[in-house]
């Protein structure tokens, strides 16, 4: 289970090749919520952040809201800043501010998903 510290302490780092969570491929649907739900697809999701594919360009230091539904644990809901872009391919995020439940759902889909990965392997 995860506690408050470790739910808003969760990053993605990347200043190099290490990451405090442990990333599930994907692909996953998901939206960009804003004025418009705009549907994405996230790759290598983690408890600190994930890859987001999308043809639009995106600034470094955004804040952007995504909602995913994830198998064992419902839709999860996560505020994220974008960290860099691969213009043509998309951007990563790290999710901010994210309350105990949401951290907590997430944890519990992104664990059902790497049962049922390593049950079929």
């Amino acid at each position: 289970m995860l506690t408050e510290s470790t739910a808003l302490t969760a990053t993605l780092d990347v200043t190099g090749d290490r990451r405090e969570s442990e990333r599930v491929p994907g692909p996953f649907d998901a939206w960009r919520v804003g004025s418009l739900e705009t549907p994405v697809r996230i790759y290598d999701l983690s408890l600190g952040g994930c890859f987001v594919h999308a043809m639009h360009e995106q600034e470094r230091g955004v804040i952007v809201r995504l909602k995913l539904d994830l198998p064992g644990a419902g839709r999860v809901e996560l505020k994220a800043e974008t960290l860099y872009r691969r213009p043509g391919f998309g951007f990563a995020v790290r999710f901010i501010d994210v309350p105990v439940e949401m951290a907590e759902r997430l944890e519990r889909g992104l664990e059902a998903i790497q049962r049922k990965a390593s049950s079929v392997s």
